[in-house]
């Protein structure tokens, strides 16, 4: 269908298409002007490798060779390996129900920063319904991480100094409106309503077309048996009626003979005279 076959469907049906595109005008500015918001607070976090005494300090310290350095994320040759065991573990189930209880944002994401090719960066980004909500989920969500990163090194008992340790180093500062929250939902609007006229239109297109496929059945008028047959007293057969009409003031197309020819006034029928047709 082109264009032109559209807004003329539209203009055709404009009663039914105006109070959709007025409802979804409204709904759209409603959500430009005055839904709720959302925000988004970021932060950095870096993960620092402990200090491992060395080969000559554990001679020169005995002390230092009985300390507990069984670490499993030491013994991994590659680093990134903790920074994803982090990002399962803060992106669970569980530390979403945690944030709800405490009345902080449940959406969330966790990554390993782009701008770290060893991992070793991790990106946090919250969200809020308001600034403060978004810069308080970020920094739950920091602390969590602290909690969690020192809990996964010390399942065998490590010491403290066998540890990786995580540093803020970004964030998570001011909080930013998410505009593009706001504009997919604005577009999810738009197409919604769009949809909607357009539905409704073919709705009533169709509706039409039914109704002018329907039958339309006429009614037979009444024929005229004793028309013109009281003065000359001579019957319907006798006068050789046939199928025909004729226009009588006040009713719709009746049936007349051919050989009987309406009067002037259309109101009274002449029939024929048949006695001098046998005379001859």
């Amino acid at each position: 269908m082109d264009p032109i076959s559209v807004i003329k469907t539209l203009s055709q049906h404009k009663w039914v298409a105006l109070p959709l595109v007025l409802l979804t005008g409204i709904v759209c500015l409603y959500v430009m002007f005055f839904a709720q918001r959302s925000y988004e607070a970021n932060m950095t976090y870096a993960l620092i490798t402990p200090k491992v005494p060395t080969e000559l300090e554990l001679q020169a310290h005995p002390e230092l060779a009985a300390v507990n350095g069984d670490n499993p994320y030491l013994r991994s040759g590659d680093r990134a390996v903790l920074s994803q065991v982090l990002v399962t573990k803060l992106g669970s189930q569980e530390t979403a129900e945690q944030l709800r209880r405490q009345g902080l944002g449940t959406e969330y994401t966790v990554a390993q920063s782009n701008t770290s090719g060893s991992g070793m960066l991790l990106q946090l980004s919250a969200s809020g319904a308001t600034p403060a909500q978004a810069v308080d989920t970020a920094m739950a969500l920091g602390k969590r991480l602290t909690a969690t990163l020192h809990d996964v090194q010390t399942i065998n008992g490590a010491d403290e100094s066998y540890l990786f340790t995580a540093l803020a180093v970004d964030g998570p500062g001011q909080a930013k409106e998410m505009f593009s929250s706001r504009l997919r939902t604005l577009i999810i609007v738009a197409v919604g309503g769009a949809l909607s006229v357009f539905g409704a239109v073919s709705i009533a297109r169709s509706l039409e077309l039914a109704r002018g496929r329907r039958p339309v059945v006429e009614k037979v008028a009444k024929h005229a048996d004793t028309v013109g047959a009281q003065g000359t007293g001579l019957s319907r057969s006798r006068l050789g009626l046939r199928k025909g009409r004729v226009s009588l003031p006040g009713q719709p197309d009746s049936p007349v003979d051919p050989g009987v020819e309406p009067d002037a006034d259309r109101s009274l029928l002449t029939v024929p005279d048949l006695s001098r047709s046998r005379r001859k």
